[in-house]
């Protein structure tokens, strides 16, 4: 308990906050505002225009650019991880917008194709942030955005942000209200 009790401590949470905050540490909190409220914003529209989370759109427009196609080829293009895909995939195909076939060359390959639902939606869907921030990103040079990984990587260690596997950027799940009426997702 003693080595716990000392990490605690030490913890970036338990610090009291600095007075002043360096300016270097303030532009690059208002980048990563920038970047997460851009998100959030084009997430929020794709739901009011078309009823699909940010996540949803970006896997649709994917898909819409090269199909058919499996869920590995999938979480490929969305530079995401295949259990992550999977699950924007499963809400997509129960939706209605998306289709799971088997493959006519190798029946035990499952590839996904849009539905006429999709594409119907897909016409009047806003462009997907996700598109924008991946382009932004492959325009750095390759030395520059090593660097930002490895520091970005370092930030989340030292927050102490969770180790679990990153999902599609606002892709939570459904909203929910619990019994005492408050939203949480599941």
């Amino acid at each position: 308990m003693g080595a716990k009790a000392n990490r605690r401590r030490e913890s970036p949470r338990a610090a009291a906050p600095a007075p002043d905050v360096p300016p270097e540490v303030r532009e690059v909190l208002n980048a990563l505002r920038r970047i997460v409220r851009s998100l959030r914003v084009a997430s929020r529209t794709a739901e009011q225009r078309v009823g699909l989370s940010g996540a949803q759109l970006f896997v649709l427009q994917c898909l819409a650019r090269e199909s058919p196609c499996s869920v590995n080829e999938l979480a490929a293009r969305t530079a995401t991880d295949q259990s992550s895909v999977s699950v924007v995939v499963s809400r997509l195909v129960a939706a209605g917008h998306v289709k799971r076939t088997a493959a006519k060359a190798d029946r035990r390959r499952v590839e996904l194709t849009l539905t006429k639902s999709g594409l119907a939606l897909l016409e009047s869907a806003p462009e997907a942030a996700q598109d924008r921030l991946i382009y932004a990103l492959t325009r750095l040079p390759r030395a520059e955005l090593k660097t930002l990984g490895q520091s970005l990587g370092k930030v989340v260690e030292l927050a102490e942000v969770s180790e679990e596997l990153p999902s599609l950027f606002f892709e939570e799940g459904p909203l929910l209200v619990t019994a005492k009426g408050r939203s949480t997702r599941d």
